[in-house]
């Protein structure tokens, strides 16, 4: 199965959150900390779409930048092209 970030559609080699717990990991592409950066009351999984919309607009702002400095960008990273797994 296939996870993808739900802020910038990076496909990740672990699931951001199983159930109501999160994966504590961040996203080498946008930089969200999953369990961190989308912790809401009472782990509302409707209410994190919300933080997932403001970071994602935030991270376009931004230029769409790679985040991880100790994972390397993949050769082919194409972060616009990624955005289109959110739809």
């Amino acid at each position: 199965m296939k996870h993808f970030c739900p802020v910038c559609g990076y496909e990740l080699d672990f699931a951001p959150w199983d159930d109501n717990s999160p994966a504590d990991e961040i996203c080498p592409s946008c930089g969200i900390q999953f369990g961190y950066d989308d912790d809401v009351a009472g782990g509302d999984p409707e209410a994190r779409k919300d933080v997932y919309d403001k970071w994602r607009e935030s991270w376009i702002k931004q230029g769409m930048r790679w985040f991880s400095s100790g994972r390397p960008q993949p050769p082919d990273w194409n972060p616009e092209e990624q955005l289109r797994h959110l739809k």
